[in-house]
Order: structure tokens, then C-alpha cells, then sequence
């Protein structure tokens, strides 16, 4: 199911350029920005899932794509066109797929993907707050995650959390 998150002000992770004292010259710096409300699904993709889309849209199969979309790491982990394979489990979360790829995918399926912004502000919600970006305890779950090597085959999705939105796995898959 699709989830409706708010709209609202954030504090992305990231600093932009901003004009500083005189026109020339510029400072980095964080500034709030306003996301409009936004649909968002309530789980990733997953390589059953993508599989679907691939039956039904073969110029996005991996023997097909055309490198314009896709590099030689396009679900290279697959087996095959249409066979996941052992190291791509059904419930698991399709990777290895472009930007081009997945922005298909999203279209094929009646959404888009979001964008950074959108994206960052469902990102910042624990399971109780819409912005936890700013707790110790949070930033360090985080962290915890991103600092461990990705394992061989990944786990099914739906098995972190969920947070405050009903959105599952945004960090830990």
C-alpha cells in the first residue's frame, strides 16, 4: 500500500551553497527546506515483485536493457532474465537495478520515485517521531547499520522497523 506522508520543513544532511557576504562569494550551509505532502510505499521493492514487472515490461530484462539505462551491474546477481536465483530471494529487496530502471518500475506501477527531499523526510522518522535526525540514539542506529558490510543475501523485507509513517526499512535492509 501506498502511504501518505506529510508535508512539513526538514533539515537535510547535507550543506549547500549559499551567497555569503559579497556576490563573490559563497559559504556552505544547512537550510531548512518545505517537502509537500507525498505518497510513499509502505514497503521496498522486492525481487519478486520486480520479477512481475520484468514479465511484463521485457526491455527492462537484463539480457534486453539497453546500456543507455543499465551497466553490466544490472541485477547481475540474478541467475537469469527471469530466475532471481538463490542470491536474489523472492521476499528480499531487488538491488542492482539503475536509476533509469527503477524509475520505470515506479511508473509501471502508477507512482514515481521521490526525491531526495521527499525521501530524507520519511528517512528522518523513527518509530514514534516524524524527525529524529537530531537524536544521538537514532543517528547512531544509523550509523550502526551503515557501517556493517552488506550481507551476501540480504533478508526479507519488512524485518527492521516500521516507522512513524507505517513505512518499513528505510534504514537496515
Amino acid at each position: 500500500p501506498r502511504l501518505r506522508i506529510d508535508g512539513g520543513r526538514y533539515r537535510p544532511l547535507w550543506r549547500q551553497p549559499v551567497p555569503g557576504t559579497s556576490r563573490d562569494t559563497l559559504r556552505r550551509a544547512v537550510v531548512a527546506v518545505d517537502v509537500r505532502a507525498f505518497l510513499l510505499d509502505q514497503h521496498v521493492v522486492t525481487n519478486a515483485d520486480y520479477l512481475a514487472f520484468l514479465r511484463a515490461h521485457p526491455e527492462w530484462r537484463r539480457s534486453r536493457v539497453s546500456r543507455l539505462f543499465a551497466d553490466a551491474s544490472y541485477l547481475h546477481h540474478w541467475t537469469g532474465d527471469l530466475d532471481p536465483g538463490p542470491r536474489a530471494p523472492a521476499e528480499s529487496p531487488v538491488v542492482y537495478v539503475s536509476w533509469f530502471a527503477a524509475r520505470a518500475y515506479a511508473a509501471a506501477q502508477g507512482g514515481r520515485l521521490p526525491t531526495v527531499a521527499e525521501w530524507e523526510r520519511a528517512a528522518a522518522a523513527d518509530e514514534t517521531r516524524r524527525d529524529a535526525s537530531r537524536d544521538p540514539r537514532f543517528l547512531a542506529r544509523v550509523r550502526d547499520w551503515y557501517a556493517r558490510p552488506a550481507a551476501a543475501v540480504l533478508p526479507a523485507v519488512g524485518h527492521t522497523y516500521r516507522n512513524v509513517w507505517g513505512v518499513d526499512d528505510l534504514h537496515g535492509l
